[in-house]
């Protein structure tokens, strides 16, 4: 357990540049029916819905005056972090299942199972199993998921891949080289992959090194592993993309992230790219650009030194509540709100198609088949989970993530070998680490 002053260390060093730059919480609580919320990330039609759908809260709930706030997604860490240092973090916190063990671990959010026992067997009945249990940490309910990402995928521009030669998607990391080099032409890459340091794309990397039997941490022994052989030799197919001259110019790739990636792809650009479970639905493609999405391909014969995982998931809008919540009775109600049918169903096509959703009943809607008949059949099948582990989750998660991203980099812009960057990472996150659960 991590003691009091590497607590306060942590967060001091990770807030500092969000307390610059934060916007002040818009005052104190005035009374019992205040309930503040703060929501990070999210697709622009579920940004929409979900401003909407809190005006049905409202309507349903007139003595809860809600306070709204939205938040771009790769800042909310540091958002959060600031907030709760200052006292000024919102009752709910709508973020990712990854912060959880870090939240939990800084006695930042509550356990559910405390505050809405008479509640949890209903979200039960609701929820998919698999995805419910996202929520979970040391055995008690943190979070109550509405989605869930999975990483890592591929987008496949149908006509690039028929000009090539080519009458399937690559299956193979060799495949993956060959077919990129094949569908490389003047002014459009093969392939195309975010590099920055935004959240996003690490998870997005993170999703083909655990795919390889890369880790970048051991619980067990409390050792960051950036090092592997699965994490290394993941780093170096990025290099080896870029060598091949299938990829735009490496400065781009480290300052393109997911969201411009996509457009890349959607605007006929590059043709593939490498990103989360949800590809390009979020924003669409060209009329005339033909397109599919499939698993990543993976490596041809795994190096790492823990078991290949089929994908890693994680729930990207997740209801957690703080543990200074000063009306946890409505907070209770909000989550209530959020478990029902009516909103999960929003990812079931009802508008929304980018994520997968939570809700059972969002599984049998024509709109979601019709967009995802892959998702739905596995779903049906009961294999779309089988063999997925969670996106790394654990206190100091975020300071070994920093320590990635810059490794990704400095590999990416040819500053340093794919060994040499992440031996370096792993001695400055062990460093990192060593002082958060000292």
């Amino acid at each position: 357990m991590t003691n009091s002053i590497s607590r306060r260390q942590f967060l001091g060093t990770t807030a500092a540049t969000a307390l610059a730059t934060a916007t002040p919480f818009s005052g104190a609580f005035a009374g019992t029916g205040d309930l503040s919320v703060w929501k990070f990330g999210g697709t622009p039609t579920e940004v929409e819905q979900w401003a909407a759908r809190n005006e049905a809260f409202t309507a349903d709930n007139p003595d809860i005056n809600l306070n709204y706030s939205y938040f771009n997604g790769q800042i909310r860490r540091q958002k959060i972090l600031a907030g709760f240092q200052t006292r000024r973090l919102a009752d709910v916190i709508i973020a990712f299942g990854q912060d959880i063990p870090e939240f939990v671990g800084f006695d930042m959010v509550q356990p559910l199972d405390d505050i809405a026992a008479d509640k949890i067997d209903g979200w039960k009945d609701r929820l998919v199993p698999e995805v419910m249990n996202s929520g979970m940490h040391d055995g008690k309910l943190y979070g109550l998921p509405t989605y869930v990402d999975m990483a890592s995928f591929l987008a496949v521009n149908l006509d690039a891949l028929e000009e090539a030669g080519f009458d399937r998607p690559p299956a193979t990391w060799s495949e993956l080289r060959e077919y990129a080099k094949a569908m490389t032409k003047p002014g459009r890459p093969g392939l195309a992959f975010p590099a920055t340091t935004a959240p996003v794309d690490i998870n997005i990397f993170e999703g083909i090194a655990y795919a390889n039997g890369g880790r970048i941490f051991d619980e067990e022994s409390g050792k960051v592993t950036l090092d592997d052989p699965g994490v290394v030799d993941a780093l170096q197919l990025y290099v080896d993309l870029i060598a091949d001259g299938s990829t735009p110019a490496a400065t781009s790739l480290t300052e393109t992230f997911f969201r411009d990636t996509a457009q890349l792809f959607g605007q006929g650009r590059s043709a593939m790219w490498i990103g989360l479970s949800w590809l390009n639905t979020p924003w669409g493609v060209s009329e005339d650009v033909r397109w599919t999405g499939v698993p990543m391909p993976r490596p041809d014969t795994a190096s790492g030194s823990f078991a290949p995982v089929n994908a890693i998931m994680d729930p990207t809008a997740i209801l957690m509540v703080s543990s200074r919540a000063k009306n946890p009775e409505a907070a209770v109600e909000y989550l209530d709100f959020w478990s029902q049918n009516e909103q999960l169903e929003i990812w079931g096509g009802q508008p929304e198609v980018a994520r997968i959703p939570a809700g059972k009943a969002a599984w049998d809607n024509e709109e979601l088949a019709e967009v995802w008949p892959n998702w739905v059949e596995a779903y049906n099948e009961g294999s779309l989970f089988e063999g997925a582990a969670p996106m790394p989750r654990f206190i100091g998660v975020s300071a070994i993530e920093s320590a990635l991203g810059t490794a990704i980099q400095q590999a990416v812009l040819g500053q340093k070998t794919p060994l040499e960057a992440l031996t370096e990472a792993t001695k400055a996150a062990q460093t990192q680490i060593d002082l958060i659960r000292g």
